[in-house]
């Protein structure tokens, strides 16, 4: 397939009920990684969408997706309320949108009581890469030395849930 000007481009998607195997490995997180950052979505009580960057999403299957989420954020209550969600990824080549519905499965995680752990069920993944751009890197964030190993932790919980 190619463009107007015989560039070669891949073969376009518009939806899937799944993660796309590019976009799932792009959320695997070897070695515990908080990077790549997912932005998330959700609605407060009144109906406002709110945004919140999230470094501990992390793809279970190509169906199921885990973060962990202080009790007194916003996307926390959010999610509590109405499960409804949609999950931002832009990482190199990769930008997607994934509606599905979240569900708290750890009320309490073990290393760090304060702090939740759910689950969004993937109901359909939106391709919202253009074929004529390339995107060379994504939000990308690490954690401060003093706190790398409370996020190695609430990582390998996430991970260890199975």
């Amino acid at each position: 397939m190619s463009d107007v000007q015989g560039t070669q481009r891949r073969p376009f998607w518009s939806t899937a009920p799944e993660l796309p195997q590019e976009v799932f490995e792009a959320w695997r997180k070897p070695d515990r990684a908080i990077s790549p950052v997912a932005i998330v979505a959700t609605v407060d009580p009144d109906g406002t969408p709110r945004t919140a960057p999230f470094g501990s999403l992390c793809a279970v299957t190509p169906r199921l997706l885990r973060l962990c989420s202080w009790h007194d954020h916003d996307t926390y209550a959010n999610l509590c309320r109405d499960g409804r969600v949609s999950v931002a990824l832009v990482s190199p080549d990769v930008a997607v949108s994934i509606r599905g519905r979240a569900r708290v499965v750890r009320e309490h995680m073990e290393h760090d009581e304060q702090f939740g752990a759910l689950e969004v069920d993937v109901e359909e993944v939106k391709n919202d890469m253009v074929y004529r751009i390339v995107i060379e890197s994504g939000i990308t964030i690490h954690a401060k030395d003093k706190y790398k190993p409370w996020y190695e932790a609430a990582m390998a919980e996430l991970e260890d849930m199975g």
